[in-house]
């Protein structure tokens, strides 16, 4: 069975578009673990709070996260780094819609998926 860590990017992004992108990796790659880190729950909700332009993105994410069963699991350091870290180790798919984070993770040889507006993991 295959496993894929989401980003906080595309939690907030399909979020925003009116996604549920735990639904569709279900969908898309059936069988699929899902897992977050710790600090993917901390950025959405410190995005969460007032005064937050992805506010209300990121408290749809985190209900619709919440609605899920989304292995947790914990980290140290900067999220993105611990991404790059757990990706390659466990040779798994990593869901980002980070640019940045997706283009040093192709470099490592990690499988990327993204969200688009349509809720089509690319």
């Amino acid at each position: 069975m295959d496993a894929i860590i989401v980003d906080t990017s595309s939690i907030v992004f399909a979020a925003g578009n009116g996604i549920d992108v735990f639904a569709a990796i279900l969908e898309q790659m059936p069988g699929t673990a899902i897992m977050v880190s710790r600090g993917v729950i901390n950025e959405l909700e410190r995005l969460a709070g007032p005064g937050s332009k992805k506010g209300k993105a990121a408290r749809l994410g985190l209900r619709i996260l919440r609605a899920h069963r989304v292995d947790v699991l914990r980290d140290d350091g900067y999220v993105d780094s611990w991404i790059e870290r757990e990706s390659a180790g466990r040779k798994c798919w990593v869901c980002t819609n980070d640019r940045a984070l997706k283009g040093k993770l192709k470099g490592l040889g990690v499988r990327v998926a993204s969200v688009s507006p349509k809720g089509i993991l690319r």
